[in-house]
């Protein structure tokens, strides 16, 4: 008898499949902790939300039940990615950028190695080298940077206490875990994105295509599910 064995080949990330998030508790008082960058919660001022009769505010909610009549596969898959939360598929792009540059460059003919020039950070080798010390100040900087957005989100959110799309037309599914004691303006979810976005830019500007694309997808993502506008 002839028995071959055999394994797959595919590599399989566990972490797309992380259920989404549902936090036991919220933190609503968020917005009264104390932030670390920002010299107060409202140091950064954001606009009052359209009232929800406004028209533009009627095609929003318009476009989300666009979206949720067509839902894609892909769009479907998105949705189950992203809800595992903002702040860790973020940290996991991180760790994919850290990852992808922490590659020394090839050394000169005289066995001397070049170094990244953050003034000319496209030119090779393309900037930054992203060796330990670098990964250390980057996990750092958008770890602050998420916090103080959240900080400064949950302030406002007390402030304006804007129900969620879902709740204002009853068309609209929520197909993410619902938060029902957590307002929906400003986006808990849109200042992670915009903070982060915002510091990788500066710390990889050679991936700011690969982050744009990334940070569209968050968006969407937040709209297809009928959590915010």
């Amino acid at each position: 008898m002839v028995v071959i064995i055999g394994c797959s080949k595919d590599i399989v990330d566990r972490s797309e499949q992380f259920p989404a998030l549902a936090p036991v508790q919220t933190d609503t008082n968020a917005g009264r902790w104390k932030p670390i960058l920002l010299s107060a919660a409202d140091a950064i001022a954001i606009n009052t939300p359209l009232a929800t009769t406004h028209p533009n505010y009627v095609l929003e909610l318009s476009e989300i039940k666009s979206y949720q009549a067509n839902l894609t596969a892909e769009q479907r898959a998105t949705i189950q990615y992203w809800s595992a939360g903002a702040v860790l598929r973020w940290n996991e792009i991180l760790r994919t950028l850290v990852a992808k540059r922490n590659l020394p460059p090839y050394q000169n003919a005289d066995g001397t190695y070049p170094f990244p020039n953050a003034n000319n950070p496209l030119a090779y080798p393309i900037f930054p080298f992203a060796n330990p010390p670098y990964a250390a100040r980057a996990y750092a900087y958008v770890a602050a940077a998420q916090y103080d957005a959240l900080v400064a989100a949950y302030y406002y959110k007390n402030q304006y206490r804007r129900d969620a799309p879902y709740k204002v037309d009853r068309a609209i599914q929520l197909l993410v875990p619902e938060q029902t004691d957590v307002y929906a303006y400003p986006s808990e979810d849109a200042v992670v994105l915009g903070a982060t976005l915002a510091v990788l830019q500066l710390l990889f500007p050679a991936d700011g295509a690969y982050l744009q694309e990334k940070a569209n997808e968050h968006r969407n993502y937040r709209i297809m599910a009928g959590a915010n506008t």
